[in-house]
């Protein structure tokens, strides 16, 4: 089955997690992290869920699921050892074209939640598509000791911060992408990891004014 790989924005959607178990509390705590507002419902849960319940961090409706507790959610995930309740979700929020993910049940789910390694704003999310969970987490956890590190993270922040100074100057996206390119290329990155932020910058002016200028002469605009 083919994916489409993407990246949801869940800040203040409705979001529910059906179970109390270490897995829902797993997928509740990613929830959390991408600042969703939280509902679970569960008769019971274990300690850090009622933590989060009585910090005010997520809703915990004390009972057992009921269909219309999906009403409304933009996106629900089933995270009991119930494989029927499960089909009976995804028929009930697949039906309302909503994002429904039953843990470990991909005939359950029309989206999967990849491994993910992260350093800072850098997020790399691996999947097999369902076929193998432990060989996803297994590259995962190579990408995140072999790949990423805090300099990673750095530069990805100085270059967020550029974005928009980028967009001032630089008309059209092919342009931008072939900037960009360059400024990975160049010692920016090397700049950043010896904290010289000063020389960096300078660089990159230097570098963005070159390409403006570029831009401005192949059109025909005298500066």
């Amino acid at each position: 089955m083919g994916y489409y790989p993407v990246f949801v924005d869940l800040r203040g959607r409705d979001c529910l997690v059906v179970g109390g178990g270490t897995v829902a509390c797993e997928k509740i705590a990613a929830l959390l992290d991408a600042e969703a507002n939280v509902t679970v419902v569960a008769p019971e849960t274990v300690e850090q869920i009622a933590e989060w319940s009585e910090q005010g961090r997520v809703r915990w409706i004390r009972r057992e699921w009921k269909p219309e507790d999906v009403q409304g959610q933009f996106l629900v995930i089933a995270a009991t050892d119930d494989p029927a309740l499960h089909r009976e979700i995804y028929r009930l929020v697949n039906a309302q074209s909503r994002l429904v993910n039953a843990v470990d049940d991909p005939a359950s789910c029309n989206f999967i939640c990849p491994a993910v390694a992260q350093v800072g704003t850098v997020k790399v999310a691996v999947s097999t598509a369902g076929c193998s969970p432990a060989l996803a987490q297994r590259l995962r956890d190579r990408i995140q000791e072999e790949i990423l590190d805090e300099d990673t993270g750095k530069l990805a922040q100085y270059l967020g911060e550029k974005r928009s100074l980028v967009k001032a100057r630089l008309a059209g996206y092919e342009r931008r992408q072939a900037f960009w390119q360059r400024v990975l290329d160049s010692p920016i990155p090397a700049l950043l990891s010896l904290g010289l932020i000063g020389e960096a910058d300078a660089l990159f002016e230097e570098m963005l004014t070159e390409a403006a200028e570029a831009l401005a002469l192949a059109s025909g605009v005298t500066t």
